[in-house]
């Protein structure tokens, strides 16, 4: 296939209401709600074979609900996703754990549920363990951890399953200093593989350095798709443009 990710006419929209008992309703007659909030509203993309794409725009833009739908974390409201490959997602990585379960259980779990063989494990698990790098903490039930230690093991596995595509969200702040040294490390590694990669960051050295191109979103829309240092002049320019707008008010007021 030409693609590794394919997005055509996405939209993901989020039903707002005033009190809680009116979700209730809506489930069956779809009324009652105050609002709906358009997190992603007909964007389309592609993300070719090997291709580094980085995802820039403001918080609230849409970037994490987008890596959430093309992750299959959460469902579209509109529109056709398609992955071709094994997808490895770095978004919520304490998500899917047993709490009850400890670290090396919990490994097993969640690492079988996103696609890996008991063999596979097997013979990854002891330099999956090294690299978390939480002593005894390992076989304690995972009710027990801190969240940055949850976290490790998800970004553990999601190294060590070997996917074809990545969809990362700004994996470099996972841990404590030692490991988002660590982390970063092993990151650039699949960077530099070949891997096929959606790549949101809000550290532009980080863009520049491993994209081939920029989508830039804005209010759930793509309002641009193409060179790097152009897309993030153009977002770094909108965000001047903000600052000046909102002193300018802040002097009126």
């Amino acid at each position: 296939m030409s693609y590794a990710i394919k997005v055509k006419n996405l939209k993901k929209y989020f039903w707002l209401f005033e009190k809680d008992y009116k979700i209730f309703a809506w489930l069956f007659t779809k009324k009652g709600h105050s609002g709906v909030k358009k997190a992603i509203d007909d964007v389309s993309f592609v993300v070719k074979p090997g291709e580094v794409v980085g995802l820039i725009g403001s918080n609230g833009a849409g970037k994490s609900t987008l890596m959430r739908v093309v992750s299959g974390i959460t469902l579209p409201t509109e529109g056709d996703i398609r992955v071709n490959g094994k997808v490895g997602s770095f978004i919520n990585l304490s998500a899917g754990f047993n709490v009850e379960y400890t670290g090396r259980q919990n490994l097993y779990y969640k690492g079988t549920l996103m696609g890996m063989s008991k063999k596979e494990l097997d013979n990854k698990i002891d330099e999956i363990i090294d690299f978390i790098d939480i002593g005894n903490y390992i076989d304690m039930p995972v009710r027990t951890y801190s969240s940055g230690m949850a976290a490790r093991l998800g970004f553990a596995l999601a190294i060590f399953s070997d996917p074809d595509v990545l969809v990362i969200d700004e994996v470099f702040a996972v841990g404590d200093q030692d490991f988002r040294k660590k982390s970063a490390e092993k990151s650039k590694e699949l960077f530099l593989a070949g891997k096929s990669i959606l790549f949101s960051s809000h550290t532009d050295s980080l863009i520049r350095e491993f994209c081939h191109r920029v989508i830039y979103l804005k209010d759930g829309n793509i309002v641009f798709n193409g060179d790097v240092e152009e897309g993030l002049k153009m977002y770094n320019e909108d965000i001047k443009k903000r600052k000046l707008k909102r002193l300018s008010k802040e002097k009126k007021d």
